[in-house]
C-alpha cells in the first residue's frame, strides 16, 4: 500500500514536472528558438527615432513625403503619414492612398506563386516549358524553370529590354526578342536583374490557370489577406479618389511633379505593375512575418525566403547607403543581404516619380515599409536606419 502511494506521487509529480517544462517552453523561457523580439518599449524609442529622422529629411529635402510602418506578425508598431499627395495642393496622404509599386510588384507575385504551389497548381521546380510549350531560349542547354524567373537567373542578358517596355513596344515582340538573345549562362547559373524575364511567370500563370493575373491576385492573395485597395493596372489607380502623385527632380534639382504618370510597366505587370495603400500592405508583411499561416505555411515562407542565388556585386544604389553590408543575392521575388550579421529580406520599387521599401529580418518577425511619391533615396535611408536601431538595442 505505501510502495502504491509512493509510486502514485512519483507519477504525479513527474506529470507535474512535464506540464511545468510544457508551460514555459510555450511561453518561451526555455524556447530557443523564439525570435529574439526587443520589447515594446523599445520598439517605441526606435519609432520616436524614426519619426525625427523622417521629419528631418523631409524639411530639408521637400519632398511630398511618405507613408511609413513597422510591424510584427500581429502588430503594428509605428505607422503616420506624412505629406501631401501633391505638390501646391492640401491633400494629405494616409494609409489608404494608394501608389504605383513598382517593383515592390514582384515579392507580391512570388508569394502568389507560393500559395499556388502549396494548392498544387504547379511547381517552381518544372521547366517553363511545360506550360508554355513553344518557348526556348537561345543556346539553351539546361531547363530554364519557373524560380529562375521569380530569381532573376534566366540567364538572358536584361541590356535592352527595359527600354523596349518604355517605348511600349509590343510585348509579344518583348519575349520574342527574349528567345532570341544568346544567354549569357545556362539558367539557373547567374544573377541579373531581369524585368521581362521576371513578368513571363503572368504567362504562365495565365496560360496553366485559364485566369488573368488580376483575379489570380484578388482571389488568392488580396482577398485572404484583406488588402481591399491593391489592384493591377493604370485604370484602377486613375479612378482612384485618393491616390498619390509622382515627384521627380528637375534640371535645377528642385523637387517637381512628374507630368504624368509612368504607365509602361502594367505591360509587364509581376514586375512593376501592381498599385497598393499602406492599408493592403501591412498584412501582406505580417504575412511573410508568420502572421498569417492558414494562407503562407512555414514550408511557403521557406520557400519563397530561401536564397536562389548570391551576387557576384551588391549594386551601387545599396553599397553607397548600407555601412554594415555583407553578402547580397536574391530569392523568390525578394532580396537578400547580410546586413551587421543579420539576414534581412527586401524589394525596393522605383517607377517614375516614386520610391517604395519593404524589408524584414525573418528571424526576429520584425518589418518596415515605406511607400514615397518621390525619387529620392528616404526609403533605403529610413529601412536601414530602422535596422541600424534595432540592432543597437538586442
Amino acid at each position: 500500500m505505501f510502495r502504491n502511494k509512493r509510486i502514485i506521487n512519483h507519477n504525479i509529480f513527474f506529470l507535474f514536472h512535464i506540464l511545468f517544462l510544457a508551460f514555459f517552453y510555450r511561453q518561451g523561457v526555455l524556447a530557443q528558438q523564439s525570435p529574439p523580439f526587443i520589447g515594446q518599449e523599445k520598439m517605441q524609442s526606435i519609432a520616436s527615432v524614426i519619426d525625427h529622422f523622417i521629419t528631418s529629411f523631409s524639411k530639408e529635402k521637400t519632398p511630398p513625403s511618405c507613408v511609413v510602418a513597422v510591424v510584427g506578425p500581429q502588430d503594428i508598431y509605428f505607422l503616420k503619414a506624412y505629406g501631401i499627395r501633391k505638390l501646391g495642393e492640401p491633400e494629405r496622404l494616409t494609409q489608404k492612398t494608394l501608389f504605383q509599386l513598382g517593383s515592390v510588384s514582384k515579392p507580391l507575385v512570388a508569394t502568389l506563386v507560393g500559395i499556388l504551389q502549396a494548392q498544387g497548381k504547379l511547381s517552381i521546380r518544372n521547366p517553363v516549358s511545360d506550360y508554355l510549350k513553344d518557348f526556348k531560349l537561345q543556346g539553351q542547354k539546361q531547363p530554364l524553370l519557373i524560380q529562375h524567373l521569380l530569381s532573376h537567373t534566366s540567364g538572358v542578358p536584361r541590356k535592352g529590354f527595359n527600354s523596349m517596355v518604355e517605348s511600349f513596344t509590343e510585348r509579344s515582340k518583348i519575349f520574342e526578342k527574349a528567345q532570341h538573345t544568346p544567354l549569357d549562362a545556362q539558367p539557373g547559373q547567374h544573377f541579373d536583374y531581369h524585368n521581362v524575364m521576371f513578368a513571363l511567370i503572368e504567362d504562365v500563370l495565365v496560360t496553366t490557370l485559364n485566369q488573368p493575373l488580376e483575379k489570380l491576385l484578388e482571389d488568392n492573395l488580396f482577398k485572404p489577406l484583406k488588402m481591399p485597395l491593391a489592384s493591377v493596372g493604370f485604370q484602377p489607380l486613375k479612378e482612384s479618389s485618393n491616390h498619390a502623385f509622382p515627384h521627380v527632380r528637375n534640371q535645377k534639382e528642385k523637387i517637381v511633379t512628374r507630368k504624368k504618370y509612368s504607365e509602361a510597366y502594367y505591360a509587364i505587370a509581376p514586375a512593376g505593375g501592381i498599385n497598393a495603400s499602406m492599408e493592403d500592405l501591412i498584412p501582406f508583411l505580417q504575412a511573410h512575418l508568420g502572421g498569417f499561416p492558414n494562407l503562407l505555411s512555414s514550408d511557403t515562407l521557406n520557400l519563397l525566403h530561401t536564397p536562389q542565388i548570391e551576387e557576384d556585386h551588391p549594386p551601387g544604389w545599396l553599397t553607397e547607403e548600407a555601412k554594415h553590408l555583407g553578402n547580397t543575392g536574391y530569392a523568390l521575388g525578394w532580396r537578400w543581404m547580410d546586413y551587421a550579421g543579420q539576414r534581412v529580406l527586401f524589394h525596393g520599387g522605383w517607377v517614375g516619380g516614386f520610391h517604395n521599401m519593404i524589408a524584414f529580418l525573418p528571424e526576429h518577425k520584425v518589418g518596415i515599409i515605406i511607400l514615397h511619391n518621390a525619387e529620392t533615396r528616404l526609403p533605403l535611408k529610413t529601412a536601414l536606419k530602422f535596422f541600424d536601431l534595432y540592432f543597437e538595442r538586442l
